[in-house]
């Protein structure tokens, strides 16, 4: 699971736009699996916390964009 993520979170920094919407698509899939069965923090968030500020950074230089706003409304973890 932690490579999966690290993967994921990897490729919402690729060119391709399908490329990171599908890895967004895939890291909510993850987190919500998770959190369903689950009454402390949920290992996907544990394995993200590392990777909270460069995802956070990464937002926050993007340019406006569909996909920008697509990471902004879904605020996997609060990023605005």
């Amino acid at each position: 699971m932690k490579e999966k993520l690290e993967l994921l979170n990897e490729r919402l920094r690729d060119h391709e736009e399908a490329q990171r919407v599908y890895a967004l698509a895939e890291i909510k899939k993850e987190v919500a699996g998770a959190t369903s069965s689950m009454t402390s923090v949920p290992k996907p968030l544990k394995f993200f916390s590392k990777h909270y500020q460069g995802m956070k950074d990464y937002y926050n230089t993007l340019p406006a964009s569909s996909f920008k706003v697509i990471l902004g409304v879904n605020q996997i973890l609060n990023l605005e």
